[in-house]
């Protein structure tokens, strides 16, 4: 029997009866009392290892992505109504749905047949893509978090939590979040994710709609998680014409999974029985992926999943200069972190007047709307769409070193280093763009803290944003992330800026001169 209870959180919502209890805590049947309406109240639980103040930090990064997660408008997802903190604990309120899980169906009744389970793939994925297209990750795609309406509808819940799964204070307590069962090699092994990842998981859960079982389950954690990253699945039995997304969706590297256009493709096919097997496992565009990738050190072109298009003709989605960040700013690490030596402090007593920008430098609140002649030393530098913009003397310049359309600028003392990102296809809504970035970013990297996201002017645009941050990976590093789309809509940029933190303050004249000379095309 469900235990009862008559709390009210926030002096507006009356905890009823628990729905459901995991991990990361209690979701609860509740009434709002001032809409007068059901609704279904997440608990947020901690692990009693953690200290007090890594609990409040803990609760503030899940606020933060559950408030990220509120913008999702599709009826494919539960929708997050609101998000509040009560005696220290943290509390997400969503859409109560009256529906049972994929989870309950399969153990009631069953496998499913090959198309109903891709029908259910098809409505998941769209989910997906309302969620990928705001730069949102899921992290946690399961039968127990598919809801089946009827109909043929379906519903993916919750959505808003992914910054425990993945957050370090709560990993080193030994609590192992989510589900070994469907969490992807890379999340697995390196935690890392973006969309390629949840479509490794929404192929797990596929996989487990029609088998009656996971690929890989091994009835503990860490031989499950062991078998996700080293070993070949199970072979399925019952798929039928399900087989081969399945064997696409489950491919270890990320690079070989189908993009979500792909996949919907032959999810469409299964349902109307004119499936084949897969052709081809699709070239890399020339274009970069949106997916969080793990870091290496010798970066490479990713495919990037074709998103859909627009009215316009253009492509649709958020301000796509985010580039997966979490990827860019990982890239970002390993690239400064191995040329950190022993003499860290030393040949920089010239860096500080070189640097300095000229007189007529435009104003910091809206730097580089007139092109600024670079200072005695630099260089400019033209990229391939035209934009410009200089860097100091003897700076390593290394061209395409994430993807065709990027180009990194490194200090030869390798401390600090500005990387330029640039895309065709710019959103909306730079501020926003840079908010869901920091949520995923924060969620996967060490001691991360979020310094401050403004809306600027920036290049003579008005849809312009910084943010800044630090994190630790090896060593204390610091961040100011400038993106902006161009007046005309046309180009979006990222003005990354990374620097060990023992020279950040130094560091910051070479940024602001290179940010006024930069000319768009």
């Amino acid at each position: 029997m469900p235990s009862k209870t008559d709390r009210k959180v926030a002096d507006r919502y009356v905890l009823l009866d628990t729905l459901g209890r995991g991990g990361m805590g209690t979701v609860w049947r509740a009434e709002d009392t001032v809409l007068k309406r059901p609704v279904a109240v997440k608990e947020i639980l901690l692990p009693e290892a953690l200290s007090e103040d890594d609990k409040e930090a803990v609760a503030e990064r899940v606020m933060r992505e559950a408030r990220t997660a509120a913008r999702l408008n599709h009826g494919g997802v539960v929708t997050v109504f609101d998000v509040v903190k009560d005696d220290g604990h943290a509390y997400i309120v969503m859409e109560l749905v009256d529906a049972p899980t994929l989870d309950e169906v399969l153990k009631e009744k069953g496998p499913l047949s090959p198309e109903d389970t891709a029908a259910i793939g098809l409505e998941v994925l769209s989910a997906l893509n309302a969620a990928h297209s705001e730069g949102i990750i899921h992290r946690d795609v399961k039968p127990g978090n598919v809801m089946l309406l009827g109909g043929g509808r379906a519903k993916l819940a919750d959505f808003g939590i992914a910054a425990l799964k993945g957050d370090p204070k709560i990993t080193a307590t030994g609590l192992i979040l989510g589900s070994p069962s469907y969490m992807a090699p890379e999340q697995a092994s390196k935690d890392v994710t973006g969309p390629q990842s949840d479509l490794w998981s929404l192929g797990a859960t596929l996989y487990c709609a029609v088998e009656g079982e996971p690929p890989f389950d091994k009835g503990q954690a860490i031989p499950t998680l062991t078998a996700v990253v080293h070993e070949n699945h199970r072979p399925p039995e019952r798929a039928g014409a399900l087989g081969p997304v399945l064997e696409a969706l489950l491919a270890k590297d990320p690079e070989d999974r189908p993009d979500e256009a792909e996949l919907r493709s032959m999810l469409e096919g299964v349902v109307a029985g004119t499936a084949g097997a897969r052709t081809a496992i699709v070239a890399a565009p020339d274009e970069p992926t949106q997916a969080f990738t793990a870091p290496t050190s010798e970066p490479r072109p990713r495919p990037r999943p074709a998103p859909e298009s627009s009215p316009t003709g253009r492509r649709s989605g958020v301000w796509l200069v985010a580039l997966g960040l979490a990827a860019l700013l990982a890239l970002a690490a390993a690239l400064i972190l191995p040329n950190l030596g022993s003499d860290e402090k030393g040949n920089k007593k010239n860096r500080r007047g070189a640097a300095a920008a000229p007189d007529n430098e435009a104003s910091p609140s809206d730097a580089g709307a007139v092109p600024v002649e670079a200072a005695a030393g630099w260089t400019t530098y033209e990229g391939s769409n035209g934009f410009q913009i200089a860097y100091p003397e003897g700076w390593e310049v290394v061209e395409g070193s994430v993807d065709a359309d990027s180009v990194d600028f490194r200090a030869p003392e390798g401390d600090r280093y500005l990387r330029v990102d640039w895309t065709d296809s710019p959103g909306p809504d730079a501020g926003a763009a840079w908010e869901s970035s920091s949520a995923s970013f924060g969620s996967s990297h060490d001691n991360y803290q979020e310094i401050r996201i403004d809306e600027r002017s920036f290049a003579g645009s008005d849809n312009a944003a910084e943010w800044e941050a630090t994190w630790t990976e090896g060593a204390d590093l610091h961040m100011i992330n400038l993106g902006f789309v161009t007046p005309d809509g046309a180009w979006g940029y990222a003005l990354n800026w990374v620097a060990h933190e023992e020279v950040w303050d130094e560091s910051l004249d070479d940024f602001e001169a290179a940010k006024a000379t930069f000319v768009a095309p």
